[in-house]
């Protein structure tokens, strides 16, 4: 039972008052932040699905971010490799020059010569850095330099020349996320885009008596492969096979030694784990703290060089003035690193594809986020006011009827 006295039309008029007020200033919040939602318990599912499209847009900026970033870098190396492919094909030129046997010693001088010069630039490419100052073909390892040059002194040159090339940097590739659950390269290990042929090692070691003492894991072209206690050589090339590295794992017939050799042209990349030996045993690799690729066993018998090696040989050869040579074996190995370079920047040219195809999608998606959230939280300017008005009006009439209906006795009524 409601009880009635003569507080109560004070009471109820100051709780609808206060009501009316926090509507009012709700719907002033509300075009103040132009945002129908101001808290959540405005309307929560409404809420929840703006939330989720605001993260969905934001990581949508960040691929496109990402892309754009990757694209710039893509580019550089693209850029540096084109280059690369055009001073290859002048020495190129030159080797069929050298070859044609009309050229005497001295000409064929001029030309090792001129070969020389190309060799120093096509390292300046390789040991090229990005936008950031990170080397391109490094691998990982952006803040070293990718390639490091041994001189000497090389029969009918003058001075001293790049004799050797040895690759620092490692195999490891860095990716950027470009859509949800999906990532892209960003670079290639030089030792893979400088190279001419297919690496082969050959160990010397007999391994027919061998077995693998304890649990032991290697790692070959970034693939881990664990081995059991017992497992024989053969078993070992057959687990390596089975690890999906770009390269084949065999037992010499003859020798019975292993022999690893890739089924793409780059540098094989072999170590031993956690204190392990096996492919130290194996004659594979050499013992002591060298990491790959320096750490080839001085006993294997290693085939297959990178494109500096094509380079040096042919310029040697042109300086011995060796005909054949130049049109053997210096030919076919430009030819090698040749075909090698093409089928790299045709790699990179199908990633950009792939990006200006994502980029393309995130352009419409993007927005399309964007206009969904706006659905979601935006008001209707026109409407709101509309209704602040109404509420301000509604209220100033309660305030002039409240004040007529509750005209309360004064002091001086009474002393009337």
């Amino acid at each position: 039972m409601k009880r009635i006295s003569s507080q109560m039309p004070t009471y109820d008029s100051n709780y609808y008052m206060t009501l009316r007020e926090f509507d009012m200033n709700q719907m002033s919040n509300k075009i103040g932040a132009q945002s129908k939602i101001k808290d959540l318990r405005d309307d929560p599912l409404a809420a929840a699905r703006s939330t989720r499209f605001q993260s969905e847009s934001a990581r949508m900026l960040r691929y496109d971010k990402n892309i754009e970033s990757v694209r710039n870098t893509l580019s550089s190396a693209e850029g540096n490799l084109r280059s690369g492919m055009d001073i290859m094909q002048r020495i190129r030129e030159l080797a069929v020059q050298g070859a044609n046997g009309t050229l005497d010693a001295t000409q064929m001088g001029y030309i090792g010569d001129e070969v020389n010069q190309l060799l120093d630039e096509l390292l300046t490419i390789a040991n090229a850095k990005d936008q950031s100052g990170n080397s391109l073909f490094a691998g990982t390892l952006s803040k070293t330099t990718p390639f490091r040059t041994t001189d000497g002194r090389v029969p009918g040159g003058s001075g001293d020349m790049v004799a050797s090339v040895d690759y620092l940097g490692n195999i490891g590739t860095s990716s950027a996320e470009i859509s949800e659950g999906s990532k892209v390269g960003i670079n290639i290990p030089g030792n893979i885009a400088f190279w001419a042929e297919q690496q082969q090692i050959y160990s010397t070691v007999d391994a027919s008596q061998y077995r693998v003492q304890t649990a032991s894991t290697i790692r070959v072209d970034g693939a881990e492969i664990h081995l059991a206690p017992g497992d024989t050589v053969s078993a070992i090339a057959a687990k390596i096979n089975d690890a999906n590295a770009p390269l084949k794992a065999t037992v010499d017939t003859v020798t019975n030694a292993l022999v690893l050799q890739t089924t793409i042209p780059h540098q094989i990349w072999a170590e031993d784990l956690g204190g392990g030996t096996v492919l130290q045993d194996l004659g594979i690799i050499a013992p002591g703290a060298n990491r790959p690729p320096l750490n080839v066993s001085s006993s294997a018998r290693v085939f297959g060089g990178s494109m500096f090696d094509m380079v040096i040989s042919l310029r040697n050869d042109l300086y011995e003035g060796s005909t054949e040579k130049v049109g053997g074996a210096g030919l076919r190995g430009i030819d090698n690193a040749l075909s090698n370079l093409a089928g790299v920047i045709g790699a990179l040219g199908a990633r950009d594809s792939r990006l200006e195809t994502v980029s393309r999608r995130l352009e419409y998606q993007q927005p399309e986020m964007v206009r969904f959230d706006s659905q979601e939280r935006d008001l209707d300017m026109a409407d709101a006011i509309t209704q602040l008005r109404t509420l301000e009006t509604t209220h100033e009439a309660a305030l002039s009827a409240t004040a007529r209906v509750l005209n309360r006795p004064k002091l001086l009524d009474f002393l009337r």
